[in-house]
């Protein structure tokens, strides 16, 4: 672009800040060629404002550094689900027992990797899988983190009644199932695939809140073997991301059951709703 700055002393003429204002306008951020907005510096001689803010538009697709992130948050949930579920139920090791040789794979697995592929998620615009792998890898890091010796987590819950540290791990799985079951409404319209893993999920938790008031073994062990479901489940859910036509034979069946209502905008395009 070439600009001629004005004379010393002749001061800059009216057809001068017009010719810069026309060639602004055809070198605007939103038709630099199909190229990323520019972002031009203060008119520098005087008289005229700075051009005007531009905004700061997400790229494409096409153009974004990440890849999709939903499988690891997927696995790495799914593979610490069905272990956790499994000691829970008394699968092998009995009622209750094994459940600290998780502390490494809830904070590292379950907890790290997961909350780092919800926000990878929101890079990537998506908001629901964003806010559900963070949520749940948070959750999974506490969890992890409690049983660490030195923390005084368990060291607190000790000194406290049996009856009163039972309650209170039901009221926790009550709220976070709140939580789940507004994840499962914001899935009635996904693959079936999608629905089952959250209404397992919500299976687990609820019946884990009410076999925490209860002290009914029966009931959290029912809860267990909904949450072994529910992590086999997400791990489906992975492989289906995973093996595609593009590297394995078919695409994973997942049963798209809802087909969306073609809508028109205000310029008579159609589009899906």
């Amino acid at each position: 672009m070439d600009i001629t700055q004005p004379s010393a002393g002749a001061g800059a003429t009216a057809t001068d800040h017009g010719s810069f204002t026309e060639q602004k306008s055809q070198m605007s951020p939103l038709n630099n060629g199909g190229g990323p907005p520019v972002n031009y510096p203060a008119y520098p001689y005087g008289g005229e404002p700075a051009p005007q803010e531009i905004r700061i538009i997400a790229p494409p697709v096409q153009f974004r550094r990440f890849g999709n992130a939903a499988a690891l948050g997927l696995i790495t949930f799914g593979i610490c689900t069905v272990q956790q579920s499994m000691m829970d139920a008394g699968m092998s090791v009995g009622y209750g027992h094994g459940t600290r040789s998780m502390t490494a794979q809830s904070i590292s697995v379950a907890g790290i990797a997961q909350f780092a592929a919800g926000l990878w998620q929101i890079a990537n615009g998506d908001t629901f899988e964003g806010a559900a792998f963070t949520s749940f890898g948070a959750a999974w890091f506490a969890k992890g983190l409690a049983q660490v010796p030195g923390v005084g987590v368990e060291a607190y819950q000790n000194n406290e009644s049996p009856d009163l540290v039972r309650k209170q791990k039901g009221l926790i799985a009550l709220t976070w199932g709140f939580w789940v079951t507004i994840l499962l409404l914001g899935n009635v319209k996904s693959h079936v695939a999608n629905i089952v893993l959250f209404a397992t999920l919500n299976l687990e938790i609820y019946f884990e809140c009410a076999g925490a008031w209860t002290g009914d073994e029966r009931i959290t062990k029912t809860g267990a073997w909904f949450g072994f479901f529910c992590g086999l489940s997400a791990m489906y859910n992975a492989a289906a991301i995973l093996l595609n036509e593009e590297n394995f034979w078919f695409n994973l069946p997942v049963g798209n059951w809802y087909t969306p209502t073609p809508l028109r905008d205000e310029e008579g395009d159609l589009y899906e709703e």
